[in-house]
């Protein structure tokens, strides 16, 4: 989870600034920037992708992906399992096999986005190019979109807002500098954030509601919808963890 500005390196763009990116089968170097990389999961990825997969949520968890606690911020996070040789386990000589449901880290290459908390309900962002200067051949592009184009065009909208949410966890004002989690407290994160098949039955249970003074239909919601009951699962943690709601 990048924290700050200062954790990224590479020039920031204006929301209405042209990217000069353009990434395609034509490129010598495509397919090769899926290898060697730390291809972190956050929330919101790992529903999306296990739902694309068709698998639960456990069955991601144990056969897809590695578990790694952040050194700057001591969150648990997560992150793709490479294949062998380096490469991600979804890259294939077309292209990438879960390309509708591919992560945030993916589809925001070549860009880099640092999140702002400026209230309870907003947040600001700054993107900056993070691979400028790699073996990519796909900068120099002229027919270049804007920031927020170029979003859209990757499906990266419903991705921000979700990141948005998770980040009023990540960056909670009662969080300690770095975290440090009990073996009980890092597996709730790891249920409530990525684990929902299993959150889910937890949810279900007698009592829930009651013993987390969350009201009736808000478990109802979270247990008809993976989306909602990550909700769930956040501000469940944020009074689990710090004893306090957003």
């Amino acid at each position: 989870m990048i924290e700050s500005e200062g954790e990224i390196s590479g020039p920031k763009l204006s929301p209405g600034e042209a990217l000069p990116f353009r990434c395609h089968p034509g490129l010598a170097c495509f397919n090769t920037c899926c290898r060697d990389k730390r291809l972190t999961l956050l929330p919101y990825d790992a529903l999306r992708l296990a739902r694309g997969l068709g698998c639960r949520s456990d069955e991601l968890l144990a056969q897809r992906v590695e578990l790694e606690i952040e050194p700057g911020s001591g969150w648990p996070t997560l992150r793709l399992r490479l294949a062998e040789d380096g490469r991600c386990p979804f890259v294939r000589d077309v292209g990438c096999a879960v390309y509708a449901y591919r992560p945030t880290c993916c589809r925001i290459f070549p860009l880099a986005r640092a999140v702002r908390l400026e209230s309870r309900d907003e947040a600001s962002e700054t993107f900056f190019i993070a691979a400028e200067g790699s073996s990519c051949l796909g900068f120099g592009a002229k027919d270049g979109l804007t920031v927020e184009d170029w979003a859209r065009d990757q499906g990266l909208d419903p991705y921000r807002a979700a990141n948005n949410r998770i980040a009023r966890l990540f960056l909670h004002p009662r969080r300690p500098r770095p975290l440090s989690l009990s073996s009980a407290e890092l597996h709730a994160v790891v249920m409530a954030l990525y684990n929902l098949d299993v959150f889910r039955s937890f949810v279900a249970r007698p009592g829930f509601g009651a013993r987390s003074v969350f009201e009736g239909a808000a478990v109802e919601r979270a247990l008809a919808s993976d989306e909602a009951l990550l909700d769930l699962g956040q501000d469940w943690l944020a009074a689990q963890l710090f004893s306090a709601p957003f």
